[in-house]
C-alpha cells in the first residue's frame, strides 16, 4: 500500500525486509510534500474518514464502484450506464474512462481493489477468462493502467491482457498495457508473471521489482523501473486511499442509463480476443434490433465472424 512517508510516497509491505522497503518507496518517491490528485478526490477521502462506519469489510457480493475522480461509463449486462460511488456490478461488466479520467477504484470480495486509471479498458471478474491457475482473474485490462492490491493476508485473484497474465498473489501490483507493450511493477508482495505465449514459462518478480515487454520479444526484468515508467504512472496510485464499499453498503448508487451501446462504442470488445467475448453473443443480441448496430456488425463481420448465425439465420 502506497503512503506519504516524510513528504515521499512510499511502499509498506507486510513481511518485507526494511531495506526493500526503504528501496521501493524511493522509487515512488514524488516531489516534495503530499498532493492529493485532485479537490474531488480529496473531498470523497475526506467524507469518508469523518463518516462514523461500521467495523469489518462489506458483506456486498461482487465488485462495487467507491471511488471516481473523473469520467468513467459502465456497460453492464447490455446497458450503458453513468458511474458513481456505491454503483455495483455484475461480473463482465466492461469499464471504459476518459484519458483526463484520474481514478476509478472498485472494492471486491475480501477487501481486493482494483484501481483504473486514464484511458483505460478492463472487463471486471470476467467469468470467460481463466488464467494459468484455472482461476478467473479479477480484471482482463484491453488497454491502459490499473493497480491490484490485497488487504489484510487476502489474495487478489489476479489479472489477464493481451500477452500476459498475473497469476493470483497476495500484495500489491501495478499493470501497464499499450499497443504491442506491457509492464508489471511489483510493489509489495511476490508476483507470478506469465507471456501468453507457447512455451513460455512463469516469471517471478520479488518485491520492487520490475516486467517490461514489447511487441513479441521475451519480456525483460530489472530491480527497479524505469525513470520513464515512474514517470507516466498515474499520480492516484501513489496515494493511500482508505477502503469505502462499507460506506455504501446501504447507499446504492442509482445508475442513470445512457444511450447505446452502439457498435462503435462496443467495437474494441467485439473484436476482442476469441474467448474474451465468448458470451457476447447471447449478451448482445437484444442491441441487433437497432439497424445501426446491426450494419456496424455485418460490416466488420470477419472481425467477429460468430455473429453471422444472427445476422443470418438462414445460411
Amino acid at each position: 500500500m502506497l503512503e506519504s512517508v516524510d513528504g515521499k510516497f512510499g511502499c509498506r509491505a507486510r513481511g518485507m525486509a526494511r531495506e526493500t522497503v526503504g528501496r521501493v518507496r524511493a522509487m515512488w518517491s514524488w516531489g516534495t510534500g503530499r498532493r492529493w490528485t485532485s479537490a474531488r478526490l480529496r473531498a470523497g477521502v475526506l467524507a469518508v474518514v469523518l463518516m462514523p462506519l461500521a467495523a469489518g469489510p462489506c458483506c456486498a457480493e461482487g465488485w462495487m464502484l467507491t471511488l471516481l475522480d473523473g469520467e468513467a461509463v459502465v456497460i453492464d449486462g447490455a446497458r450503458r450506464l453513468t458511474a458513481g460511488p456505491g454503483l455495483r456490478v455484475s461480473a463482465g461488466a466492461l469499464v471504459e474512462t476518459s484519458a483526463k479520467t484520474a481514478l476509478v477504484r472498485f472494492e471486491g470480495p475480501e477487501q481486493a481493489t482494483i484501481d483504473l486509471g486514464p484511458d483505460t479498458r478492463a472487463m471486471l471478474a470476467p467469468a470467460t477468462v481463466a488464467s494459468r491457475g484455472s482461476r478467473p482473474p479479477a480484471v482482463y485490462l484491453q488497454q491502459g493502467s490499473v493497480k491490484l492490491t490485497s488487504h489484510d493476508g487476502a489474495t487478489v485473484p489476479g489479472l489477464v491482457a493481451p500477452g500476459l497474465e498475473l497469476l493470483p498473489f497476495s500484495g500489491s501490483a501495478v499493470v501497464q498495457v499499450g499497443q504491442g507493450d506491457q509492464a508489471v511493477f511489483a510493489e509489495a508482495g511476490r508476483l507470478e508473471v506469465g507471456e501468453r505465449r507457447a512455451g513460455s514459462v512463469l516469471r517471478v518478480l520479488n518485491a520492487g521489482e520490475f516486467y517490461s515487454r514489447a511487441d513479441t520479444r521475451t519480456g525483460n526484468i530489472t530491480t527497479r523501473p524505469t525513470a520513464d515508467w515512474l514517470k507516466n504512472v498515474p499520480r492516484a496510485f501513489r496515494d493511500p486511499l482508505p477502503l469505502r464499499a462499507v460506506a455504501f453498503r446501504d447507499k446504492p448508487f442509482e445508475a442513470r442509463a445512457l444511450p447505446g451501446p452502439t457498435y462503435e462504442q462496443l467495437a474494441h470488445w467485439l473484436g476482442a480476443e476469441p474467448y474474451v467475448r465468448r458470451d457476447f453473443v447471447p449478451r448482445f443480441t437484444p442491441l441487433t434490433r437497432d439497424a445501426a448496430f446491426r450494419r456496424g456488425l455485418q460490416s466488420h463481420l470477419a472481425a467477429h465472424p460468430e455473429w453471422a448465425v444472427v445476422l443470418n439465420p438462414d445460411r
